[in-house]
């Protein structure tokens, strides 16, 4: 543990006090430079003041970590660990070890907060001292408030990332193993308000140098010649701050991501022990709770399949002892396939519900996947398709939500495409069920900040795991229908017998698109009494056929399912027989059908 601090606590000093030196102290040394007219010998009596205060300071700022530092692993050393057979912790010991967990979080914050202060400590002593030892001079007072301002914001967010990063590692110490927290109980600094605090020290940096030059240029104050020189060479110099920061903040969105991708590459492969574990205080701390209760639920689930799974196997083993060896092999192998199969559709089927409760719409679902398969003599079908519907209220208004998603793939790549929309997508909707905070949205917003979560999660994927999807919301009261598009078949509206596409204003790419656009706009459109909506997979329009000659081709017409919504007059079972007609459907097919005001 002591190696722990002491690795830690180098690490931190070498990197915050290389900063510091790097980038606030070389502007504040050029900015004196050039705002102050002094004598040669108030020359040194300044520098010299500089030097003693900023060594001093240095020094006990690395001698106030040090004890900071101490004081915390000495609080982790005196925490219980708790193993397999150890004895159950008492809730004293609980309430000891969630308080040192907080401390841990609340770290960055007060390394933060501390460099603030060191250098407030510098600025106000080596003025009044200056003041003190010469005479006081307008400039002088004039010049301290100005480097304070401009260095303080830039420090505090520099050293809160950094501080936060390196203590990462800190969170998989044993004796954090089993300390469970409360999301209220971790301090909240989200991404918004960060990217706004840095964006604000980044700026104040040229603001307040070029502000102050302008002004000494108007007074005559300014010890250079030729302006343009400070002026460009501050420019050159903004160049260090700025690749600093942007450096520090884009490592902490990317530690988060790595570990909500790790968790979920786990899950993928089926580990359903893998735990998110917060290590940071901002939006992904708050992700890692929702995704250990979906992983949780899987785990279950996969438990209670694989318990069936056993005993049929079993079954087939006794069964299949009179046949040859190679009749053994290919049945072994057919049954642990269809295995398989069944538990991605165990697994799949409970995310794909309808559960609305309207006076005003009725709502079909209609899924047929392409890979289908037998297993304990009943047919299933597994893929990339899913329909989702539910009623949630958001600011205490009745909406009807749906979602047809298309994940990219055949079978089985599909299916777990699917699986993790799924997941993730049943959780986004119980939170917003549960989570007053979430049900003060409006439609367009939740819309927007949904999917931009959904995209962030599959982007982790790197590029392998792409979805196209169509989601939207309707107010139950008002018939006002909010939708976005990802890459999917266009929402087809039937009104007064006749089918139209709703061509969306934008539409975005599909999920898991790597470097795709930011969701900003949400498509809005005005029901009916009597308006039917169809929302549905690709597989709808294409159909292999055979031509005039005779030959097979795929038939990939959107226009050719206008023609049979009016023809069938929106029914949906009719729908399906007349597709089933026209051709042969070579894809997985989903339809949700959304009829407003009919009987």
């Amino acid at each position: 543990m002591n190696r722990n601090r002491k690795t830690l606590f180098w690490d931190l000093t070498i990197k915050l006090e290389a900063f510091t030196h790097t980038v606030p102290v070389p502007f504040a040394v050029y900015y004196a430079i050039i705002t102050q007219k002094m004598e040669p010998n108030h020359w040194k009596i300044f520098i010299a003041l500089c030097l003693v205060f900023a060594t001093g300071i240095g020094l006990l700022g690395t001698f106030v970590r040090h004890l900071l530092l101490k004081y915390l692993f000495a609080k982790i050393e005196k925490m219980k660990q708790v193993s397999e057979f150890s004895i159950p912790l008492s809730q004293e010991e609980k309430e000891y070890a969630k308080s040192v967990k907080i401390l841990l979080f609340r770290y960055p914050l007060i390394e933060a907060i501390i460099i603030v202060i060191r250098w407030l400590s510098g600025v106000i002593p080596i003025s009044l001292l200056f003041f003190y030892l010469v005479e006081y001079t307008p400039s002088v007072a004039r010049s301290a408030i100005f480097t304070f301002v401009m260095i303080a914001p830039i420090s505090f967010v520099t050293y809160y990332f950094i501080s936060e990063s390196a203590i990462r590692n800190l969170f998989d110490l044993p004796q954090f193993k089993n300390v469970e927290l409360q999301e209220r109980d971790i301090p909240k600094f989200n991404y918004f308000t960060r990217i706004l605090v840095a964006f604000f020290s980044l700026a104040a940096l040229p603001f307040v140098i070029f502000s102050y030059i302008l002004y000494s240029l108007a007074t005559g104050e300014i010890a250079v010649k030729d302006p343009m020189i400070p002026i460009v060479t501050v420019s050159f110099i903004f160049i260090i701050p700025l690749i600093v920061c942007s450096y520090v903040v884009a490592k902490s969105v990317n530690e988060g991501l790595n570990e909500t991708s790790r968790s979920l590459g786990e899950l993928a492969k089926g580990n359903f022990d893998v735990i998110v574990t917060p290590k940071s205080s901002d939006d992904f701390a708050k992700q890692a709770f929702y995704l250990n209760s979906v992983i949780g639920t899987l785990k279950n689930m996969y438990a209670e399949i694989r318990n069936l799974n056993e005993g049929l196997e079993e079954k087939v083993t006794l069964r299949t002892d009179e046949l040859n060896q190679s009749l053994i092999d290919i049945s072994k192998l057919k049954v642990q396939q269809d295995g398989d199969y069944y538990l991605i559709y165990q697994l799949l089927n409970p995310f794909a519900i309808q559960d609305t409760k309207s006076k005003q719409f009725m709502v079909d679902h209609f899924l047929r996947q392409k890979k289908s398969f037998e297993f304990k003599n009943q047919k299933y079908e597994i893929g990339g398709d899913i329909n989702i519907s539910h009623t949630i209220y958001l600011n205490e208004q009745k909406y009807l939500l749906f979602v047809n998603a298309d994940a990219m793939g055949k079978s089985m790549q599909g299916a777990g495409g699917a699986l993790v929309f799924g997941s993730v997508f049943q959780s986004i909707v119980q939170r917003t069920k549960t989570d007053p905070g979430f049900k003060n949205q409006c439609p367009e917003d939740w819309l927007r900040s949904n999917l931009q979560e959904l995209q962030l999660i599959f982007e982790t994927f790197n590029g392998t795991m792409l979805v196209s999807l169509s989601m939207g919301l309707i107010e139950e009261n008002t018939g006002k229908f909010f939708f976005l598009n990802a890459e999917h078949p266009m929402i087809v509206l039937l009104r007064n017998g006749k089918a139209n596409f709703l061509y969306p204003i934008v539409s975005y790419r599909k999920l898991g698109t790597l470097g795709a656009l930011p969701i900003k706009e949400v498509n809005e459109f005005q029901l009916q009494p009597h308006d039917i909506l169809f929302i549905g997979s690709d597989g709808k329009d294409d159909l292999l056929t055979k031509n005039e000659e005779g030959e097979w081709e795929v038939l990939s017409e959107d226009e050719n399912f206008l023609e049979i919504v009016e023809n069938t007059k929106g029914n949906l079972d009719s729908i399906i027989s007349e597709i089933d007609s026209i051709g042969q459907v070579i894809d997985d097919i989903s339809i949700i059908r959304i009829s407003y005001k009919t009987e």
